[in-house]
């Protein structure tokens, strides 16, 4: 385990040791510990009906937990006992732009890859139980102090209860044990055990990583890949040459099917096109920048900045440089490649800095660029 500065840490090693192997806690991870949001703020924003909200309770004489989903009526929350109980409202980097500073120590793992920032407030011994996500996580302690407990990656029971909509894992042996105070971090991988007990109020932040399973992956690129094949291609049964009177199923209509799949699964460009622009999709998408004209507002001495919020990738063909915003491909050179990759990296640029093309003129009017 760490016990330093996370902007310390080489992120390479972090990478290589941690990153989807095994869970590690950061002590002092943050200098300055976050605090973007009260607990009044929070649950206001679990009283809007486009804010994904729940609340977790446990009732400490059965057991028995139960699962609430918002928005919530403001009267809710003077219902609810002194402790036991959690809110947690997800996205919150969509709601609250100050948080997004939160992504900065993690801006070694690509934007495309991110998921959302949560937020809980818990009350005193509030948590959801023991689980395991399909992502990876860092929690990070802002208010209070939690009691975490993690396991190995992996030590997920085979038997998991579902409890008031919720799925816990049984008992699991603890490999770390920690009581995590402001400033602190945990870094969970997927399949990892977990479970943190807050201790008096508390709120934490959670940087999750999305993880897109192989079905999802299929379903996201299926309709596309279809428009790319196109309707030329059908099938042919030249093999043909002896009747079939009985309609019985023929390995060779397999056989085509497996050729046509080996096809596609050669061509790497068009796969690679597909994946980086369905990638590029944020999970909520985005309020854009409705300032239309701001190319004409772009000097020689401006400075532009893509918006933080947007979810980014490029890549570079022999003839090109693309870029990839919320579905949006933007053909530039090869010679652009240089401000392509800072402008991705969201650093600011120099307009002298930039080929002003017709391309990025239109990237200019889509409301991606803002002047900084």
């Amino acid at each position: 385990m760490f016990d330093i500065d996370f902007a310390q840490v080489d992120k390479s090693k972090f990478l290589e040791k941690y990153w989807q192997k095994k869970p590690c806690l950061f002590k002092n991870a943050f200098n300055v510990p976050p605090d973007y949001l009260s607990a009044d703020e929070l649950a206001g924003f679990s009283l809007d009906e486009e804010i994904e909200s729940r609340i977790v309770q446990c009732n400490p004489r059965t057991n028995e937990w139960t699962l609430e989903h918002g928005p919530f009526d403001e009267s809710r929350f003077s219902q609810l006992p002194d402790s036991n109980w959690t809110l947690l409202v997800q996205s919150i980097d969509a709601w609250c732009p100050e948080t997004r500073q939160l992504l900065n120590p993690f801006n070694f793992i690509p934007r495309w890859r991110l998921d959302d920032i949560m937020v809980s407030y818990a009350t005193n011994q509030g948590g959801v139980g023991p689980h395991a996500d399909n992502y990876d996580v860092f929690l990070i302690q802002g208010q209070g102090e939690r009691h975490w407990r993690v396991g190995n990656k992996g030590d997920t029971s085979k038997r998991k209860n579902i409890i008031g909509g919720m799925i816990h894992l049984d008992e699991f042996k603890a490999t770390i044990d920690e009581i995590m105070q402001p400033g602190d971090m945990l870094y969970i991988p997927p399949d990892t055990p977990h479970w943190g007990i807050s201790i008096g109020e508390s709120i934490g932040y959670s940087v999750g990583y999305r993880s897109i399973q192989t079905n999802q992956m299929l379903a996201l690129i299926t309709e596309k890949l279809a428009e790319k094949v196109g309707s030329e291609q059908f099938f042919s049964d030249a093999y043909r040459n002896k009747a079939n009177y009985s309609n019985k199923f023929e390995p060779e209509v397999v056989e085509w099917a497996q050729q046509e799949l080996v096809k596609l699964s050669k061509d790497p460009e068009l796969l690679t096109e597909l994946l980086a622009k369905q990638l590029s999709f944020s999970k909520l998408g985005v309020g854009l920048n409705n300032d239309s004209h701001i190319s004409s507002k772009i000097q020689k001495t401006s400075i532009v900045q893509l918006d933080q919020e947007l979810t980014v990738t490029w890549r570079v063909t022999k003839e090109k440089t693309l870029l990839y915003i919320e579905g949006d491909c933007f053909e530039f050179s090869l010679e652009d490649r240089h401000w392509v990759e800072k402008l991705a990296s969201f650093l600011p640029l120099k307009t002298e800095q930039i080929n002003i093309s017709p391309s990025f003129e239109i990237l200019s009017v889509s409301g991606y660029i803002n002047l900084v």
